[in-house]
């Protein structure tokens, strides 16, 4: 389940809340909100165990190390019956999403774990929480209306109360689950239904945000770069902010690369960093995109410094891979 199809079906359970309203009834309502609970967890655990697997797929020949292995077959080894599902096919022990995204409750602290296997940091993605208003503005409301997360543990930060909100949901599935009660969740309203749903929308932005961060920051780091386009001039330099607008001279003669990117890695002998593309010209005419075999200036904003005297190659950034890694192979 991708970001978009869990908004498309978190604003559909957002439209059955009208049932309540429309059709005022306790027993309805007790149903209503089993429902609600029981599909809110599950659009969740749907929703980060894909984009946790998803994203060690797409960018396996980042995220596919030693450590990684490591962590991966200790998972794989801790239970009899996912060692059974790694051992189905030793030949071609490809990484599973049974194995590496299995979790019966996937709490925040659950989260945090499928987050470190694939070598991710959650905890960037804590401080994007804890520094985000709107999060702030969604929990002091729902605490407002009477609804009290779970805590853990001591904690007043903000990704403290998120986490407590998300084990209140982990809580009240298990409780439907398992009994087919919900004593504490038939106290639940509209208004704080509707809350927890724009919460988990709100934390699902940031976990998109930082994870694209993160494996921004992981191909910088890794080896994997390969120029593929020179700078032969700097016309004008600018600064690390990522604000500051540098123009640099350019000519692509590499058929593969593609034209259309609005984002490059740019190298020098001593750093490396991100430039976005915000414009292409060739003398007095704007183009859409990087023309082959022809001068061209762009103007790019960097996370580096582009200076004039000094030497930068231009890479491709990040892509997803085309293949499955194996863990084990041999003939």
């Amino acid at each position: 389940m991708s970001k978009k199809v869990a908004f498309e079906t978190l604003d559909e359970l957002l439209k059955t809340l009208e049932l309540k309203r429309k059709y005022p009834s306790k027993r309805l309502e007790k149903i209503l909100i089993r429902n609600y609970i029981l599909s809110l967890y599950t659009i969740w655990e749907t929703y980060a165990k894909n984009k946790i697997y998803d994203t060690y797929s797409d960018f396996e020949y980042i995220l596919h190390t030693e450590e990684f292995i490591k962590r991966y077959l200790k998972k794989s080894f801790g239970k009899s019956y996912l060692s059974k599902e790694f051992l189905k096919d030793i030949k071609d022990t490809k990484v599973k999403k049974e194995i590496l995204c299995q979790s019966n409750n996937l709490n925040w602290t659950e989260f945090a774990e499928l987050f470190s296997i694939v070598g991710l940091d959650i905890n960037p993605l804590v401080s994007l929480i804890d520094d985000s208003e709107e999060i702030e503005k969604i929990v002091n409301l729902l605490k407002s209306s009477g609804l009290i997360p779970v805590h853990t543990n001591i904690s007043t930060r903000l990704s403290g109360s998120v986490s407590g909100y998300f084990q209140l949901v982990v809580d009240l599935r298990n409780t439907i689950s398992h009994t087919y009660k919900m004593e504490i969740g038939e106290q639940l309203n509209s208004k704080q239904m509707t809350l927890l749903i724009h919460l988990f929308k709100c934390t699902i932005n940031l976990i998109e945000k930082h994870i694209e961060t993160e494996i921004s920051k992981k191909y910088i780091e890794s080896s994997n770069l390969r120029p593929v386009i020179s700078v032969t001039n700097v016309i004008r330099g600018c600064n690390a902010s990522g604000n500051q607008e540098a123009i640099i001279e350019i000519n692509v003669l590499d058929q593969t690369i593609d034209q259309a990117t609005k984002k490059l890695v740019i190298k020098s002998a001593t750093n490396s960093g991100y430039c976005n593309i915000s414009g292409i010209r060739i003398g007095n005419f704007n183009l859409n995109k990087i023309p082959l075999n022809k001068t061209c200036t762009l103007t790019v904003t960097s996370t580096m410094k582009i200076r004039n005297g000094y030497q930068y190659e231009l890479c491709m950034g990040p892509h997803k891979s085309t293949r499955s890694q194996n863990i084990i192979q041999y003939a």
